[in-house]
Order: C-alpha cells, then sequence, then structure tokens
C-alpha cells in the first residue's frame, strides 16, 4: 500500500478512534481521537513548554529517596532530554517527555510489576489515587502505542475514563473498603465488545464496515464491568472480525486500525491473535489488565506469545450478549493479565448467567441445558479463593502433547522443566498407555465448517438486534447485513490489504431454519461435540483419572475450544534456540467444563513456583543495529562488543540499557578508527 493510498484511508475513517493509521509503520496524522485524553503539541513552541513542566517536576524530586534502579530511569531519561536540540522534531520532544514521565510516575508504582491488590493498597494508603492511576496509564498509551515501539495496541479511549476515576476516588474517600477488587481499576477490553454509546467508544471489530457503529446498550460483559467499579479505559485493536474476514491475513491486523506488535520484539515475533491488541498491551502494561475473546486460540495463543496468563472460561461463563460475534458454539471472552491473581480478580468480575444470552448444552453427549440453577451450581462467584500455592498439591496431570526433541529442542526441555516443577509440587504427571502423548489416543479431528456456518447465522442476527444505526467509516452507509459488510469492502479495496474471502464464503451458505445448511451446521456440531468431548477430553479425564491435560504453547487448544472447555496458560520461560528469538513459552492446562476454580489453583501453584515471566523492554534498537553492523564490518571484537550485541537479542532490554550499550559500542568503533583517520591527515 502506498503513502497515497494511506493518506485517503486515514481521510476517509471519521470515527474517533486513538490510531488512524493503516500501518504501524507510520506515524499517525490523526492519532488522537477526540476526547483530548491524550493532547500531544502539535508545534516546536508548545512541545516544549510541556517537556518544562515534566522537567521541572523531576527537578523538585530528590532521586536519592528511592531505589537506585528506578533513580536510574530518570536520570537516563533527563539524559534524553538534554539531547534535544532547538531543531528537534516535535515527535522527538514529545516522545522524550513521556518518557520522563513514565519514569516519574515509576518512582510511584511500578506498573510493570504491580498486581492489581497492588493497586489498591497504594490507594488504601493514600499514595495514589485513581486519577493518577489513569493518567499513568494514558502516558503509557501515548508512548508506547504512538511512539517509541508503536505497538498500536490501542484503538479508543473511553472520554470518561477520568470522570469514573474521580469518582471512584471520592467513593474511596468516604468508604476506604472499597478500594478492592476490580474498583477503579483501569482496563482495556478487546473492540468486539459492545458498549453503550453514551461512552462515545464505537464497537468496530477493526472493519471499516463497522467503523462508526455505536451500540445503543452495554453488552452484558460491560455491565458486568461497570458493577465491578472497574474503568474501562479503552478498546483494543485485533485481528480484524476476530480473524475470521480472510485467508492470508497476518495476525494482529485490521483494516481499520492496522498492524499491532509484538512488545518483546516488534516487526519479528508475531503478536498472535485474534486478541491482539489486548495481549500486546497487556504485556506493555498500557492498563492493569485486558480482556480478550476466543472462538479457537484467540485468548490463549494471544496470551502465550505475549508472556501473559491467560484464561479462556468455560464457554457461557461469561455472557456472548453484545459481543460482535464468530460462532456462538466455541465464543468466550476472558482474562488477560501479568498475574493469575489478576486474572482470577477480573474473571469474578465477569462471569455471570445471562438469561438472554444464547443456551448452551454441556455434558459428555451435550444433555445437559445450562440453566441459571445449573450455573449457579457449578460456578463460583469469587475466584480469588481459589489462589493456593499447594493448588498442585494431589493433583493428577496428564500429558496431552510434548513438544518435538528434534525440531524445537529448547521447547521440549522447557517442557521437562514444567513437568519437573509440577511434581515438586505435589502433582502427579501421567503419559498415555504407551509412554506417549495422550492426544495420540484419540481419533482426527472430524471436518467441519461449524464456524463458518455460525458466523453467517450469528453476524446477521447481531446486526438485526442493533437499536442504533450501524454506520460504517464513511460516517452514511449503513450496515444490515454480512452483504452489506462485503459491498461496502468492495468499493474501498484499496485499504483493504489482504481480501475478504472468508467472508465471501460464508455468504454463501443459507442459514435459513431447516435448510440443508443449518442442518449440516448442526450435524458437524454434534460431530465436534462428540469427538471433543466424549472421545476427547473427558474419555482422557476419566480413563486416567485426571484433573486436567497439559502441553506447552497451546497443545489443547483446538479440541477444548470445539469442546466449550476451560484453559488456562501460564508463563514458563523463553526460547534460547538460534532463530526463537527468544520467543515466549507458556504452560496450558485444560479441565473439564466449569472448572475455572481448579485451573487457576493449579496455575497458581505453578507461578508461585517459577516466577518466570520477565517484562519486555520495549526499546528501539535501531542506532544499536547500526554500530553492530559497523562493528562487524571493522571485525571488532571483544567484551563492549559481546556485551553490545547480547543487549541487542535480548527481548527484556530497556531503552537506557540500549542506550548505554550503544555509547560503549560507539565509543570502542571511534577508538578503533581514529589511528586510520590520524594517518588520512
Amino acid at each position: 500500500m502506498n503513502h497515497a493510498k494511506k493518506r485517503k484511508a486515514v481521510k476517509m475513517m471519521t470515527v474517533p478512534i486513538l490510531s488512524l493509521a493503516l500501518l504501524g509503520g507510520v506515524i499517525p496524522v490523526n492519532a488522537m481521537n477526540t476526547t483530548s485524553l491524550i493532547a500531544d503539541a502539535t508545534t516546536t513552541t508548545k512541545a516544549f513548554q510541556d517537556l518544562q513542566m515534566v522537567v521541572r517536576q523531576a527537578k523538585s524530586i530528590d532521586l536519592g529517596d528511592y531505589p537506585a534502579s528506578y533513580a536510574d530511569e530518570v536520570k537516563y531519561a533527563l539524559s534524553m532530554v538534554s539531547n534535544l536540540t532547538p531543531n528537534s522534531t516535535v515527535y522527538k520532544i514529545n516522545e522524550a517527555r513521556l518518557m520522563l514521565q513514565v519514569a516519574l510516575d515509576s518512582l510511584t508504582i511500578d506498573l510493570e510489576k504491580a498486581a492489581i491488590a497492588d493497586m489498591q493498597a497504594a490507594v488504601k494508603a493514600g499514595k495514589l489515587t485513581y486519577v493518577q492511576l489513569v493518567n499513568m496509564y494514558l502516558t503509557r498509551i501515548d508512548l508506547y502505542n504512538n511512539y517509541t515501539v508503536r505497538l498500536d495496541a490501542v484503538a479508543s479511549l473511553n472520554p470518561k475514563a477520568i470522570e469514573l476515576a474521580k469518582a471512584s476516588d471520592a467513593a474511596v474517600k468516604a468508604d476506604p473498603s472499597k478500594a478492592a477488587g476490580m474498583f477503579g481499576i483501569p482496563i482495556l477490553i478487546k473492540d468486539n465488545i459492545g458498549t453503550a454509546k453514551a461512552d462515545g467508544m464505537p464497537t468496530t471489530a477493526g472493519s471499516i464496515a463497522l467503523a462508526n457503529s455505536y451500540p445503543e446498550e452495554d453488552s452484558f460483559l460491560a455491565s458486568q464491568l461497570k458493577k465491578s467499579g472497574a474503568i474501562i479505559l479503552g478498546k483494543t485493536n485485533l485481528s480484524e472480525f476476530a480473524n475470521f474476514i480472510t485467508n492470508g491475513m497476518r495476525n494482529g491486523y485490521s483494516t481499520l486500525q492496522g498492524q499491532v506488535l509484538n512488545p518483546y520484539l516488534p516487526n519479528v515475533l508475531d503478536v498472535s491473535g485474534s486478541s491482539s491488541g489486548s495481549g500486546a498491551g497487556g504485556a506493555a502494561a498500557l492498563a492493569a489488565i485486558t480482556i480478550g475473546t476466543e472462538t479457537s486460540g484467540s485468548i490463549l495463543s494471544p496470551s502465550q506469545k505475549n508472556s501473559l496468563v491467560g484464561l479462556k472460561p468455560t464457554v457461557g461463563l461469561v455472557s456472548r450478549s453484545g459481543i460482535i460475534p464468530l460462532s456462538h458454539s466455541q465464543d468466550t471472552a476472558g482474562p488477560m493479565g501479568r498475574d493469575v491473581a489478576d486474572v482470577a480478580t477480573l474473571l469474578s468480575a465477569m462471569q455471570g448467567y445471562d438469561a438472554d444470552d444464547i443456551h448452551m448444552n454441556m455434558g459428555v453427549d451435550n444433555e445437559i441445558e445450562v440453566d441459571e440453577a445449573y450455573f449457579n451450581e457449578h460456578t463460583e462467584t469469587d475466584y480469588t479463593a481459589y489462589l493456593k500455592e499447594d493448588g498442585l498439591k494431589g493433583k493428577v496431570l496428564g500429558v496431552y502433547r510434548t513438544p518435538n526433541q528434534e525440531t524445537q529442542p529448547d521447547v521440549y526441555e522447557a517442557f521437562q522443566k514444567a513437568v519437573q516443577v509440577l511434581k515438586d509440587q505435589g502433582a502427579t504427571i501421567i503419559y498415555a498407555a504407551d509412554g506417549g502423548d495422550m492426544a495420540n489416543e484419540l481419533p482426527n479431528a472430524p471436518a467441519s465448517k461449524v464456524l463458518y456456518y455460525d458466523f453467517k447465522e450469528d453476524i446477521e442476527n447481531y446486526l438485526k438486534a442493533q437499536k442504533n444505526p450501524v454506520l460504517a467509516s464513511d460516517n452514511k452507509t449503513v450496515i444490515k447485513s454480512l452483504q452489506d459488510i462485503i459491498d461496502y469492502n468492495k468499493k474501498h479495496l484499496d485499504v483493504l490489504k489482504y481480501g475478504q474471502t472468508i467472508l465471501e464464503e460464508a455468504e454463501t451458505y443459507d442459514m435459513t431454519p431447516g435448510s440443508a445448511d443449518y442442518q449440516t451446521r448442526d450435524k458437524q456440531r454434534a460431530a465436534d461435540v462428540e469427538y471433543s468431548r466424549k472421545n476427547g477430553i473427558n474419555y482422557l479425564l476419566d480413563k486416567y483419572k485426571l484433573d486436567g491435560l497439559i502441553g506447552l504453547n497451546g497443545a489443547t487448544t483446538g479440541i477444548a475450544a470445539k469442546a466449550g472447555y476451560p484453559s488456562i496458560t501460564v508463563p514458563t520461560g523463553y526460547r534460547t534456540a538460534e532463530g526463537g528469538n527468544g520467543e515466549p513459552i507458556n504452560l496450558q492446562i485444560t479441565g473439564d467444563s466449569f472448572t475455572e476454580d481448579k485451573l487457576i489453583e493449579m496455575g497458581y501453584a505453578y507461578e508461585q513456583a517459577t516466577q518466570a515471566r520477565v517484562a519486555p523492554g520495549m526499546a528501539v534498537k535501531d542506532r544499536l543495529k547500526a554500530l553492530l553492523d559497523d562493528a562487524e564490518a571493522q571485525k571488532l571484537s571483544g567484551e563492549v562488543y559481546d556485551n553490545a550485541l547480547a543487549v541487542y537479542k535480548s527481548n527484556f532490554a530497556t531503552a537506557r540499557e540500549v542506550n548505554d550499550a550503544a555509547n560503549r559500542l560507539y565509543v570502542e568503533l571511534y577508538h578503533s578508527w581514529w589511528p586510520d583517520v590520524k594517518n588520512e591527515f
């Protein structure tokens, strides 16, 4: 896509969203939404004035009162400010200000490490307010979404966020006990989860055809979040239509918002999808915690790729009402957080019986209708009660699939270490009867087009149910059907980068009740359930008397998705092999329906025993890479070069560490060049 086409696309999309750039590599020209929550200077004079205010704040602080690691980050940010000149671009001045503000905010609370409970404790102690917390996250969103690594993770912001935070502060002042759970906590939700028009955020699924879709009412999930007191800070970018628009599209891409990047190694590591922005935004600490949705892997996979804890609930535990659908047979929303405790806290707020949700059957033969009585009997209201360090003691886990030792020796080694940790924590690990993987005992999955059939039916029903007109990006075309979406996209093929082959195929199916396609869908869904439950997960759980099935990096995702069963994924390490690029590795555990309590027990115990997660460094390494290339050309070697190379290869290296390595390497190169320069004179 050429630059002219990008500019044309930005003009066309009038919806007030955070970033209208179609590609993450382009500095957005209309990056800020109309809420003015983020209002960066557009002139050099104003940019320096804004910077001066933050510098004065920094100069008023005695850094000796703070831990050296945090004080050093402030000093580094100030050194970046000192490098600015009157000729510096507005972009660079704003970037320096944001970096300094983030460093200063970390003196109050380290948002990359703080759990929700830590935030609430700071509020209760009077060291932090919810308004401060919201502003801190807005600064991080601005810095990492629009500057530096430009993750493009956040799609829109809630114009009422500060107002809500002020109300939360007032409530806690009147009653300090309210500072608990999700109350006052800023979260980001995926941009297919409906919020009421009054909130000022569209619900788009990343599509230009839904760019100005403002549902009249909240989804049931959004209403649950508000009931808990959580502050919906904004919405995250995603793989368009939950990765169900076309074949061959890059994970994390949407026509409306562009490309989400993985904060661990932007533009190299796959960010995965479809909850890409929730994964990247969560890993980068752009909110306390995020929410994704999954049909098959869209919570679990981006959680793994971004080194997060992700919990994909039993289908029906979290209401699907008001969420742009893919497949009612498999869809669910779920929490994606930096630790299990946060995930349990958010899940407690999310869950709840919704009489208006599409009914769901459970049971090995799909014979149990999940009504309100069954739901209440089999679910919990507080999943934090299952945060037990001995949660693995006495559990029996079956090995579903072992990583390939020949093709991925480092992943295989990580799995063996994970198995040993599980054993050390009191779990019994069982292999199949032949000593191999339990997946090998199961039949192959039947051919299925259920997602296509469901999507045609579900998206049509969703659009028909909207009380407000669903307006496209031109703010005048009304979208009433899947065919309308397809037709609108065809009018804008210049920005439809990957096409819409899946939408076009789904449109060909006739989902009128009783039609041939309708009956085929029901037969195929029955086959999926039989394969995944009776002949799959439940077969193994019953045969070996298991509490769950384990594997790495999505080993159980496909079969659990068809069954509608829950899974939890927990960071366990990072790839070390050449070519692995330090990609995160997660342990995944899958259980029977409505066993989220047990999964949280086991996941928490494993997390506490390993403490494996490391935050991404999110440093721009262009200068360091250029210096390394020069050093290689000069055949430079030694400790300085080796250290610079190690920093460059580390996904955890901070901007300060990268800058320090680059400066040292530059000096080393200068000394190696200087004799030749002198000889020339």
